[in-house]
């Protein structure tokens, strides 16, 4: 039977939110307790980097132990163009470039591209703080960044507890992108978390990112997610 265009929608966005939910977990001390991260980044036509909307830009999900796929390398910081203090993530699959802090971990083959995660902070802490990529193929559907959005919304609240939606809005108009983005916090397998997530849509593609912290560590990060947000290049 044939699904209706929203029925669709709803079922992939679903699926998205659901898969980084389940690898966002987060994970400093015990790695298999999963945290949630779920849903929108930031995208940009396929030649640019996607930036993300509020002016710190964020992405989500988290850990497990480190491993690379064959696609992706993780260079030096010495490459041209890579601020100091930063390495280079290229992903031959996805054909798209990240830079991460020299002292965060890089995690493939969970969900979308992939994850970045923040050191723990110390024996007592729990959750890594963790940036995720992915890039969603919307099937020919006519949607937009403020759809999707709305999608997620609907989706959230059935995932986590406490679900309390902070700030949102549309990427700011001089950008000249269908972007939206949404900070929120909630409650999941025990760790009070927020989330910073944003949205683009271009070329039938939804690029999204998304950051996931504990709610006392959203702050802390925020200067290097924009840098990693910033650096996001889809050849």
């Amino acid at each position: 039977m044939k699904k209706s265009s929203a029925n669709l929608l709803k079922t992939s966005l679903f699926l998205a939110i659901l898969a980084l939910a389940l690898s966002a977990c987060g994970g400093k001390g015990d790695k298999n307790d999963a945290s949630p991260s779920a849903s929108p980044s930031a995208s940009a036509t396929s030649s640019e980097s996607p930036s993300a909307s509020p002016s710190e830009s964020p992405s989500a999900s988290p850990s497990a132990s480190p491993s690379e796929s064959p696609s992706a390398e993780a260079s030096q910081p010495a490459a041209e163009g890579v601020p100091a203090g930063y390495k280079l993530f290229e992903d031959k699959t996805f054909g798209t470039t990240i830079h991460y802090p020299e002292d965060w971990t890089l995690q493939e083959n969970l969900v979308g591209i992939a994850i970045f995660l923040a050191p723990l902070e110390g024996a007592d802490d729990k959750f890594a703080e963790n940036v995720g990529f992915i890039i969603e193929d919307l099937g020919g559907q006519a949607v937009s960044a403020a759809d999707y959005l709305e999608v997620t919304k609907q989706q959230l609240p059935n995932m986590l507890e406490d679900f309390e939606i902070v700030e949102e809005g549309a990427a700011p108009a001089e950008e000249g992108i269908d972007g939206s983005y949404i900070i929120y916090k909630g409650a999941q397998g025990g760790n009070e978390l927020s989330w910073l997530q944003t949205i683009e849509v271009s070329d039938g593609k939804a690029y999204i990112m998304t950051y996931t912290a504990s709610r006392d560590s959203f702050d802390k990060y925020l200067d290097q997610v924009g840098v990693i947000a910033d650096s996001w290049t889809v050849h």
